[in-house]
């Protein structure tokens, strides 16, 4: 009896056992698997990085030796694309281990520099000199990127087959990729594009354009309870915190975060600058539960709330829906300023001067507040009378194109980073509406923007 016992237990435990290797060996098998889908994105990404290099390089070349504008343009553009499409295989590649952030911004920069220099001959501007020397420059350092990454690739794969070799139970094997291969040749690219100069233009990948601007008008310096006190003003809730604290932020603009913990772990922070104590952005990272308010309610809660804040010159220029919240809806206001037109005061749209405010579709609640957009601008003050009137703004459009309502005058920042004055013309043309900007100063067409509407919400590209 104790025999055939013992000899149940054995089975059982052997049992266990093989199920066990056979669960670790499937498990084993799932990582495996996911390391190599992981491995072929990236390796996908990296040699789609390598072919849009190559591209840009050989669009940079065709360019210089181009006879006409207009073809001299569409090479210039043809790398522009090509400079996007490599920023993107540079964001999914995974390289964790490595900072491309330098690389990213050489090509973002290069391309961006071309774009320039496409809409500068599409207007019948003459290219400078020294901005084909600038082009040139970028040539070469594509060409040298080009091929330091051909060689890091050939490193990385050296000796590894194109498909992971397979184990017996199916189980699969290293990964043919070679890390230190990645490491060094990434480290050796971040060193070549940090020696590059950088092109000096006006464009919104710039080096000035990326430094962050500071107040456009500060005031005196504040405290941190001074601070706290306007926080917690702003904030607007009869709650309880049941913890306050006051950080600092460097930057172009030095701040105060103030930060209040509710009982639940919920937090409300907000940035007061600490010249002038103006908030400059404050966010509600309490959970929201079903929706409950429609967008007209939400509209009227955002509103109100600059209203509040004595921002009532503010308009609203688009919305949306976050895509991973649908729990809330994000307003965008701009603001307005009045010029005088044949003697008589016009309201500017004020496009630099953005106000964003965020409100909770469940109880109406302001979750989400930024105000650095105006704050960090001051077009306002530089308005003048447009010497384009209207009508001859109107003359300059497609006569194909459907008007819709009356243009109105606004500042609108352009790519090169600068603001102008401009008419906005709302049209419509096969089924699709656009924003036509006229340069209310020059009389040129300066943008085209294709409006998008949608549940998700009013936007413009």
């Amino acid at each position: 009896m104790e025999t055939r016992r013992e000899r149940y237990a054995l089975w059982i435990t052997a049992a266990i056992a093989i199920a066990a290797i056979i669960f670790g060996a499937i498990q084993y098998r799932e990582v495996q698997r996911l390391r190599i889908l992981g491995e072929v994105a990236r390796q996908r990404a990296f040699f789609n990085l390598l072919s849009h290099v190559e591209n840009m390089e050989g669009n940079l070349a065709k360019a210089r030796a181009s006879s006409t504008p207009a073809q001299r343009s569409a090479f210039l553009t043809a790398c522009w694309s090509h400079s996007q499409a490599a920023q993107e295989n540079i964001s999914v590649m995974g390289m964790t281990d490595v900072d491309l952030s330098a690389m990213q911004k050489f090509i973002a920069q290069v391309g961006d520099f071309c774009l320039v220099l496409s809409q500068k001959l599409a207007r019948g501007d003459a290219v400078t000199s020294s901005e084909w020397e600038t082009l040139s420059t970028c040539e070469t350092a594509v060409k040298d990127l080009a091929r330091a990454l051909a060689d890091t690739g050939a490193s990385a794969f050296r000796g590894g087959s194109s498909q992971a070799g397979m184990l017996p139970f199916g189980l699969a094997a290293s990964l043919p990729s070679n890390d230190d291969a990645w490491l060094r040749g990434f480290s050796e690219i971040d060193s070549l594009v940090q020696s590059v100069p950088s092109p000096a233009y006006d464009g919104p990948f710039s080096d000035r354009a990326l430094e962050s601007k500071p107040l456009a008008n500060p005031g005196p310096e504040i405290s941190p309870q001074d601070a706290e006190r306007v926080a917690l003003s702003f904030m607007n809730r009869e709650e309880h915190f049941r913890e306050v604290g006051v950080t600092t932020i460097d930057g172009a603009v030095p701040a105060f975060l103030v930060t209040g913990t509710r009982d639940d772990g919920s937090q409300v922070s907000v940035a007061v600058a600490k010249a002038g104590g103006a908030v400059l952005w404050g966010m509600d990272q309490k959970s929201r539960s079903t929706p409950q308010l429609d967008l007209d309610a939400a509209r009227q809660a955002a509103a109100a709330f600059l209203d509040k804040l004595g921002m009532d010159r503010f308009i609203e220029t688009g919305w949306r829906k976050p895509e991973t919240h649908g729990d809330r809806v994000v307003f965008t206001y701009a603001g307005t300023a009045p010029v005088t037109v044949d003697g008589k005061p016009v309201q500017v749209v004020l496009y630099p001067e953005m106000v964003k405010v965020e409100v909770a579709l469940d109880t109406g609640e302001i979750i989400g507040y930024d105000a650095m957009g105006y704050l960090t601008n001051a077009v306002s003050s530089e308005l003048k009378p447009p010497l384009v009137s209207a009508s001859q703004a109107r003359a300059v459009l497609n006569p194909e194109l459907n008007q819709e309502g009356e243009p109105r005058l606004t500042v609108i920042p352009l790519v090169s980073g600068r603001a102008v004055m401009a008419w906005e013309f709302r049209v419509t043309h096969g089924g699709d509406t656009y924003l036509i900007y006229i340069n209310a100063m020059t009389g040129q067409e300066e943008m085209v923007l294709q409006m998008v509407i949608d549940e998700a919400g009013s936007l413009t590209m």
